[in-house]
């Protein structure tokens, strides 16, 4: 729901790449893997390239991904695993494609060498080509592109940067950073940290007037992003839900006591979910 927001097109967007970057273990795969399970339970296909041979099949299921209907491509060399993505693309068979990472594509030239041993701008070259090869047929094709990406900081200019080149912040037409809330940012139930709080921020939206717009989500550990919280959220600031200190209100309806037990709430009861979800429309 909070990426829907950050869009401002309900959705993510198809036709484009769509870039997410940001530290680790800030919650880049585990929504990559939300996005899919939203997109199977529509019917759509999907493809995951796992760059990083990372991909863990029990959390993904954990996140309501069907493994079964998921494509998979893990390959050594950079150069491998974007031509098949391209070939899948041309094919017109998937619906959602995922990159998971630039960050992690290692060119044939660069795995050749030694430990000691540089290849300048090797990894940059072959993802501007694969740009410029791959963007007419997202359009023609109709498929959602999401390649996520690292961040690191420039020693020398102090600014947040992102593996891949110049070229992918051309063609790319969303670009959507997370990053941690400033401040208090983890959710604890007792004195267990079960989460932390995200916040979205648009660094680029070639489709929607939302370029610079912050939107902050709750990841739980183990279950993802929580649509619950984020419901819970928009509730309160249109005054369908109130909070009075600690206590949560829906009308007459004493929802609970702390943000944790009436997100477990919501996530349990779909019926008051959708009372909350109608009187919010």
């Amino acid at each position: 729901m909070f990426f829907d927001k950050l869009t401002g097109l309900g959705g993510i967007p198809r036709g484009v790449i769509t870039e997410i970057f940001g530290d680790e273990s800030i919650g880049k795969s585990s929504f990559c893997f939300q996005a899919i399970a939203a997109a199977q339970q529509q019917g759509m296909k999907c493809l995951f390239a796992d760059v990083e041979w990372s991909y863990d099949l029990k959390y993904a299921e954990s996140l309501g991904v069907d493994n079964s209907k998921l494509g998979l491509i893990r390959e050594e060399f950079a150069e491998d695993t974007l031509d098949q993505l391209e070939e899948a693309a041309r094919s017109g068979d998937w619906d959602l494609i995922v990159l998971d990472s630039i960050g992690g594509l290692l060119p044939r030239a660069e795995a050749e060498k030694g430990a000691g041993e540089k290849v300048i701008g090797g990894q940059a070259v072959l993802v501007a080509r694969f740009c410029r090869k791959i963007v007419p047929v997202l359009r023609q094709k109709n498929i959602a592109l999401i390649v996520l990406n690292h961040s690191f900081v420039d020693i020398m200019t102090g600014a947040v940067k992102t593996s891949g080149g110049k070229k992918l912040q051309y063609h790319k037409s969303l670009s959507v950073r997370f990053k941690l809330k400033y401040g208090a940012n983890i959710i604890k139930q007792g004195d267990r940290k079960v989460g932390k709080v995200v916040v979205g921020e648009v660094k680029k939206n070639k489709l929607a007037s939302t370029e610079g717009m912050e939107v902050e989500s709750q990841l739980i550990f183990g279950t993802g992003f929580s649509a619950a919280a984020d419901l819970l959220g928009d509730a309160i600031d249109k005054g369908i839900i109130e909070k009075k200190g600690t206590t949560y209100w829906f009308g007459d309806m004493k929802l609970g006591v702390g943000l944790g037990k009436v997100r477990k709430l919501l996530e349990e009861d779909e019926k008051l979910t959708q009372e909350i979800k109608h009187a919010m429309s």
